[in-house]
């Protein structure tokens, strides 16, 4: 484990209806519960069986993951759980660690706690999730942070108030042993929990530095050592690289020169007069590129994952409520656009936001009631009208319209129900709404008319009727 992470579980003692575990591997923390709601059939293995095959499947679904992150992490998790024992109840929330960055993961009523320096909050909630969509956070760690992974029974028995009190700044063992008579003494045996605390990494760094004692000091090694300093000490990415070369080598060309005498002391003096220059010139440059590199990186991992849950949020609302989607994709969009200019051009950060900005852009055509020639829907007033004698047939597709953004302003019957497909009538003054609207009914409809001689004393913009 690593030296920035300290851990603790508690898990209660098992009955013969509920079960519970808290696991580790690696940076991969998981508490997972399992409760019978009913008498199950007699080759349905047992709670612990199948518990355990459980988190032997996250294990095998976890470290096949190449690019482990928020969305390919939850699959997984989704994969796990996708095809639960009816009568056995589930609670289970995972976290894992990405340097400074917890990714957190729950079904089935389990909570995620994170303490920073006195306050207490709720970084994961599982209540309403399923197996196909499981709840989903992520965040910045900070030094001392304190993390809890509870089951639904934790939470039973353990309230925020008793949670927060035990939660102090010592290991979390010994914040497991204030909390484990509480626990034992319920007598239920869907609790468990894993305590975490989270600090910096400590860097183990060693240097080496190589002695340089020729015996013999002569323009060859002068060469030498000059050569080996632009080889070792000049990153070929590095900007600076050329001028410094081209200065090494007109150091290495004036030693060379035989109309330059340098007494051996004073020639090895020089040598490491300039390597100690050209060494402290790269080291300043590097750590000035890698600040830059890594306050880009820190400031990618912040917005990134917002903008991609945002947007996801919208991806999984365009059918459900489009003002909802709309609201996210939005939101996504606001949070990339301003910040993209901190990326640099042609990076890979640079490269990530555009391909989320163009996906973010089509996912607000779908809900936008503004077309993609300029012409706003809600603009147009309709009114829908049932010209096949079928009930519902004009409120069907009313609310078609209505989702797309148009402004609905009243559904009716026709003039008689013997209409053939569906007939468009607009005013001459929107005209240029009758191939948006041919386009946006296609998908459900055949249009057999359209036409611009709405009177213009009609109450509405336009008159959609649909018939058989």
């Amino acid at each position: 484990m690593d030296n920035n992470i300290s851990f603790s579980k508690i898990v209660a003692t098992p009955t013969l209806n509920s079960w519970s575990q808290a696991y580790n591997a690696g940076k991969l923390f998981a508490v997972l519960s399992l409760e019978k709601t009913q008498d199950l059939a007699a080759e349905t293995e047992s709670l612990n069986m199948f518990g355990k095959d459980l988190l032997e499947r996250l294990e095998q679904e976890f470290f096949a993951i190449e690019d482990k992150n928020l969305e390919s992490i939850k699959k997984a998790i989704s994969t796990v759980f996708q095809n639960p024992i009816e009568g056995i109840k589930i609670s289970f929330a995972a976290g894992f660690f990405l340097n400074n960055i917890l990714y957190l993961f729950g079904l089935g009523n389990s909570k995620a706690f994170i303490k920073r320096g006195l306050e207490l909050g709720v970084a994961l909630n599982s209540e309403n999730s399923t197996p196909e969509s499981p709840a989903s956070s992520s965040g910045f760690l900070q030094e001392k942070d304190l993390i809890v992974l509870a089951t639904e029974g934790f939470s039973e028995i353990i309230t925020n108030d008793d949670l927060n009190f035990n939660l102090t700044d010592g290991e979390p063992d010994s914040i497991t042993e204030s909390l484990a008579p509480k626990i034992h003494r319920a007598e239920n045996g869907k609790i468990s929990a894993i305590i975490i605390k989270y600090a910096r990494p400590v860097i183990d760094s060693t240097l080496v530095q190589d002695e340089i004692a020729p015996t013999t000091p002569t323009e060859e090694i002068v060469e030498e050592v000059v050569d080996e300093i632009i080889e070792t000490n000049l990153p070929e990415t590095t900007t600076t690289a050329s001028p410094l070369i081209k200065f090494m080598s007109f150091i290495k060309s004036k030693f060379k020169k035989p109309d330059i005498k340098i007494k051996p002391t004073k020639k090895i003096f020089l040598v490491l007069t300039v390597a100690i220059i050209v060494v402290l010139f790269l080291t300043i440059s590097l750590t000035v590129q890698q600040q830059n590199n890594a306050k880009i990186k820190a400031l990618f991992d912040q917005i990134y994952p917002q903008a991609q849950k945002k947007y996801d949020e919208g991806e999984s609302l365009v059918d459900l409520n489009k003002d909802f989607a709309r609201d996210s994709f939005l939101g996504a969009q606001k949070i990339l656009q301003d910040n993209q200019s901190q990326f640099p051009a042609k990076s890979t950060e640079e490269t990530q936001t555009q391909t989320l900005l163009a996906k973010i852009n089509d996912g607000l055509s779908q809900v936008s009631p503004v077309d993609k020639s300029g012409l706003d829907r809600s603009k147009l007033s309709i009114a829908v009208e049932n010209g096949s004698g079928v009930e519902g047939t004009a409120g069907k597709a009313a609310k078609v319209l209505q989702d797309l953004g148009y402004n609905i302003v009243s559904t009716g019957n026709a003039d008689n129900f013997n209409y053939v497909g569906v007939t468009i009538q607009a005013k001459a003054s929107q005209s240029s709404f009758l191939n948006l609207l041919k386009k946006d009914l296609a998908n459900d409809y055949t249009i057999t008319t359209s036409s611009s001689d709405l009177t213009p004393d009609s109450p509405t913009d336009c008159v959609i009727i649909i018939g058989k």
